[in-house]
């Protein structure tokens, strides 16, 4: 029974001690100072090189030449009506072969010689027979059955060939009766 005694009596004076975990002094605070301001300016940016200058083509002054040339061949009869197909591109560079196609029509349009349909009616007409409206018209069958369906009497292709440095706009009117290519002729593109 001294046994259970001394055990009983070193538990209950080992569970009444409290532990106490080692104590760390506090870390030392040490107090930053910033550096002093620099005042000496930045240093001259490198120099970056300036893009070429992109060139603007002139549409309307390429155009006009050959439009004139194709109003007085033979074969074209004043107050016709013209499908002109949109201007192609196949050069190694891009063109805004939409801005070519407008300023085409508006340069035929201007010689008053031939009736050009307007692009709303071509694109309408384009839908109803089931043609997209990035759809180029290569297919000369396709561009013929367009015209028929517009009543034209003529179709205008054109392409702009060459390569960035030298481009050519060739242009090939056809008759939408007999499929024939009444007129044709190539100028340069001027670039300003």
């Amino acid at each position: 029974m001294k046994r259970l005694l001394c055990v009983i009596a070193s538990v209950w004076l080992l569970a009444g001690c409290p532990s106490m975990a080692p104590v760390t002094p506090p870390a030392p605070v040490d107090t930053v100072t910033p550096p002093p301001a620099d005042t000496t300016p930045p240093p001259p940016p490198d120099t970056v090189p300036v893009p070429p200058k992109m060139k603007k083509i002139e549409w309307e002054q390429s155009i006009t030449p050959l439009v004139n040339q194709m109003v007085h061949s033979n074969g074209v009869n004043q107050g016709s009506t013209l499908l002109v197909n949109k201007v192609g591109n196949k050069t190694n560079s891009s063109l805004q072969t939409s801005v070519a196609t407008g300023a085409l029509m508006n340069t035929i349009g201007k010689t008053g010689v031939l009736n050009v349909i307007p692009a709303g009616a071509v694109s309408s007409a384009m839908s109803v027979l089931g043609m997209g409206d990035n759809d180029t018209l290569t297919l000369r069958s396709k561009a013929i059955g367009l015209a028929r369906y517009l009543n034209a009497e003529y179709v205008l292709y054109s392409v702009v060939t060459g390569t960035r440095d030298i481009r050519q706009m060739e242009m090939q009117l056809m008759s939408v009766s007999s499929g024939e290519i009444i007129w044709s002729g190539k100028g340069a593109v001027l670039e300003q």
